[in-house]
Formats: C-alpha cells, structure tokens, sequence
C-alpha cells in the first residue's frame, strides 16, 4: 500500500507529502501510537524505492482551548471587533485627510473591546485579525497591530490602563498615511528614493494630527518611535538603543510581523513561522527581550504543529512553554531517511542530548531553506551551521 498523505491530528491542516510505501504491520502500528489521524492513500502506485525526502506543508494554527459553541462566539465577537474597527479607522483616516484633529480617546470603546476578546480567547481574534483585503488593508493592519500590542502587553502582565493605551498606539500608529498618496501605499513595483522619503514621513505627519491636550505621551511615542531600529538605523530620526522607548519598541515588532503576514499589491504573505525566522534574524532591527515575549505572546509552535529535526526526522510540537521559547518539546514520529514511522519518542530541545545527539542547546529556530514550495520550520542538531535567508528591504516591513 502507498500512503500518499499522512495528517496528524483532527486540528491540524499539516501533511506529509512524497509518500512512502507501507509493506509491514508494524509500520501501520507505528502510525496508530503516533497520532495519525487520517491516511491517503494513493491505488495506482506499486512498489517502487522512495527516495524523496518528505517536507511539510503550512504550519497550522494553534487549536483553540474552548471547544463548540464557545469558539464560534468568540469568533464572531472577534469577526465583529474587526469589521467595527476598521470602519472606524477609515472614518478617522477621512477625517484625517480633511484637516480634523484626532481626540485618541474616540477609540478606548473598540480598543477596550479588543481587550476583553484577548483575555477570553486570544486565538480567535489574532487569527481574525490576520485575515485582510487590498482594499481596506491600512484599516485592517490598524486593527490587528492594535491586536498584537494588547496581546503583548498581556503577556507583560501590564495594567489596564496601560493596555489601553498600547492598544490606543496600535489602532493610531500609521494615522499619518491618511496623507500618503494611495497610488504609493499601493504601488505594485519598488519604490523610488523619493516615494520612500515621502512614506517616511507618515510618523510626523500622524503626531500632527492628534489633539495635543488629550493624547497621552505614550500614544505619541508609539506613533512618532514605531518604525526606529535598536542599531539606529530606522526612522524619522535614526533613534539607538535605550533612546527608543519600550513602547515604540513593541510596536515596531507588531507592526513589522503583521506587515509580513499580510497579503500586499507588491508581495505576498509571509506564514507566521516564517515571519517570525525572518525577523530573529534581522539583527539590530528589534530589541531581543521584546521580540522573543512577542514570540511567547503570538506562538511559534503551537501545540500539535509539525517540525522538521535537520537532519531528518519529523517531529510533532507537544509543548511551548519551556525554559527556551526555540527550542519547544516535541514528539518524534517519522523519518525522512526511511521514509517510515519513527517510535514515538518525547524530546526537549532545551536541554543537552543524552547519548544519541538526537537534540541538543543547539538545535536552533535559524534555518529557512529555500527550494521549496512553501517554508517549513527547521530545528538544526549539534554541529549544523544553517544561514539565515536575510530579507531586508524595507518596503516588506512596510506596515
């Protein structure tokens, strides 16, 4: 029997492809202990050598933890927290382009909103929030950088009114692009050095449009700091280090994430995994302790998501709450050498390997590898020395 197409659990759209042929009992014994839920088989392959290393498909979604009619209500709180919002955001940015001052607090009801949403299913809504169109893109990114400061700050355990107004800054932070020319928001090709001078100048442009006796300073630092970089090299003023405060800071992770997971006129969206590999390698672009509680907030191996151990077994994500936020615990369940099922075997890629060097303090999130149709996550062993794909133009982090 040929398997085509092994998937591994009810809540995961993740398979493996290249199959293999399966020819003893125990094979089909092993793909009963791991997991594997559902088989495709293909009748018109016979016997033949498999030679072709399986590869995984997107990396899934975390399976939420509320269940029936739980999660379809919070999936359609959050549908509605979305719409609202970005009606409300094209509303401002009209009023924006018509020479109105903003009052920042216009938007606490939505942004409390969001709030509550986080804190009852986190999942539904950062999911919602990824979904987008052309049309009302700067609108919907608004909405879902606003999503990502709340769930950030939630991670920080920060108080109420300081998640309010981290959420205020998300919702407002490209206000200044109401001034921007569509036909350069949206244009297809590369932009020339005066089309991105004028995109830079949206920070200055946003600040000048929020009422100055009502907006909180944190409100315009997120607005004027979210597109500066920790090696001084971001914008509009080239700010380094301690000199870009920790607001700023989180939303400059924010804004550059939804940015490259979004679907744009000039580029296609980044999965999530590969977002976030890109952007642990940018160096110098975002403050390290930030960025890695945004990957605790956000997730990078959900539970029940396939990885790939270089240099060659499959492995199933058990556990994302270990001492190191890379290196997950995972279940072992195939091998891309044979082409066959694996023992299940429970791994914890924090900790040194015990005496068959099958994981190790090494075993790093560093290794986008290219040639193949869609990324997959690769955790490289002892010894493996994967360079990162570098991606730097700017117009991909563009928010």
């Amino acid at each position: 029997m040929y398997i085509q197409r092994l998937e591994l659990s009810r809540h995961s759209s993740t398979t493996l492809r290249d199959g293999f042929l399966l020819t003893t009992s125990a094979q089909i014994t092993a793909i009963h202990r791991v997991g594997i839920k559902h088989v495709w088989i293909d009748e018109l392959k016979g016997v033949r050598a498999v030679n072709a290393r399986p590869w995984l498909s997107q990396i899934p979604a975390s399976p939420s933890r509320h269940d029936g009619e739980g999660i379809d209500s919070a999936l359609e709180n959050a549908r509605q927290i979305c719409l609202t919002g970005a009606a409300q955001m094209k509303q401002i940015f009209c009023d924006a382009r018509l020479g109105k001052t903003l009052d920042p607090l216009v938007t606490l009801p939505l942004v409390d909103s969001v709030i509550r949403s986080l804190e009852d299913n986190p999942i539904a809504l950062l999911g919602v929030a990824q979904l987008k169109t052309h049309d009302n893109y700067t609108y919907q990114h608004s909405v879902a950088v606003c999503a990502l400061m709340v769930a950030l700050g939630l991670q920080y355990r920060l108080p109420s009114e300081t998640l309010r107004l981290l959420g205020m800054g998300g919702l407002l932070h490209d206000l200044g692009k109401a001034l921007i020319p569509a036909s350069i928001l949206n244009k297809p090709g590369r932009l020339t050095v005066a089309e991105s001078a004028i995109i830079k100048q949206h920070p200055l442009l946003g600040i000048a449009m929020l009422n100055p006796d009502t907006t909180a300073p944190a409100i315009r630092d997120i607005l004027l700091h979210h597109h500066e970089k920790i090696d001084g090299g971001g914008y509009p003023f080239g700010l380094r280090g301690a000199a870009i405060s920790r607001y700023a800071r989180m939303a400059a992770v924010c804004d550059v994430y939804d940015a490259l997971t979004s679907s744009r006129s000039y580029k296609a969206a980044w999965t999530p995994d590969a977002a976030i590999r890109n952007m642990a390698a940018w160096k110098g672009h975002f403050d390290q302790s930030v960025f890695f509680t945004f990957v605790k907030a956000v997730g990078v191996y959900p539970v029940g998501s396939a990885v790939r151990l270089a240099p060659e077994p499959l492995a199933e994500a058990t556990e994302a709450e270990g001492a190191s936020l890379l290196h997950p615990k995972v279940r072992r369940f195939f091998s891309s050498l044979t082409s066959a099922p694996l023992s299940a075997r429970n791994l914890d890629l924090a900790i040194p390997s015990i005496g068959d060097g099958s994981a190790g303090p090494e075993a790093l999130l560093d290794g986008l590898e290219t040639g193949l149709a869609e990324p997959d996550i690769t955790l490289g062993w002892h010894g493996d020395d994967y360079t990162p794909q570098r991606q730097h133009q700017e117009r991909e982090m563009e928010g």
